[in-house]
């Protein structure tokens, strides 16, 4: 009798659910997503040899009353980048290229200039109802057989700025 019970209890609940209506939409163009003005709003530090992984803000080194942050532009179209640095260290250069690791769902955003190209991480990607880039660098100390271990990140949060 109780399995009876059960499954007309469980039938009864499966037949309530709304039915689904809609779609979901086109995927967002994610090289378009970060075409436009950004600007640094906070900068963080990750320990990675800290078994807790130790996150200190160290924005106020980089964020300064009275002088803008660092601004980085991207240009969608021609896939170039520049950036006005502002307090603090400039991890990106003055100029390059920019690319995706994948279009569709990135997990890398790779700057290029004359003299490095960086792998940043992307915490979050930027769409039209998120202006928000979150950029992880990560840095490595090598042994003498070329072997990195990584010793601290680097955690940018920039803002759509435009």
């Amino acid at each position: 009798m109780k399995k009876i019970t059960y499954l007309v209890l469980a039938i009864a609940f499966a037949s309530c659910k709304p039915e689904l209506k809609g779609e979901l939409g086109e995927l967002s163009n994610k090289t378009l997503a970060m075409n436009g003005d950004w600007q640094l709003s906070s900068f963080s530090q990750r320990d990675e040899n800290n078994p807790i992984k130790e996150v200190r803000d160290l924005s106020e080194y980089y964020i300064v009353p009275g002088e803008e942050s660092t601004k980085l532009s991207f240009n969608s179209t021609d896939f170039t980048y520049t950036v006005e640095p502002g307090p603090g260290r400039n991890f990106f250069g003055t100029t390059g290229t920019w690319r995706l690791d994948n279009n569709e769902a990135p997990s890398y955003l790779f700057l290029e200039n004359e003299n490095d190209t960086l792998q940043l991480s992307l915490g979050s990607m930027p769409n039209p109802y998120n202006p928000q880039l979150d950029l992880e660098l990560p840095r490595y100390c090598f042994n003498t057989e070329g072997a990195g271990t990584p010793t601290v990140t680097y955690i940018f949060n920039i803002q759509r700025s435009n």
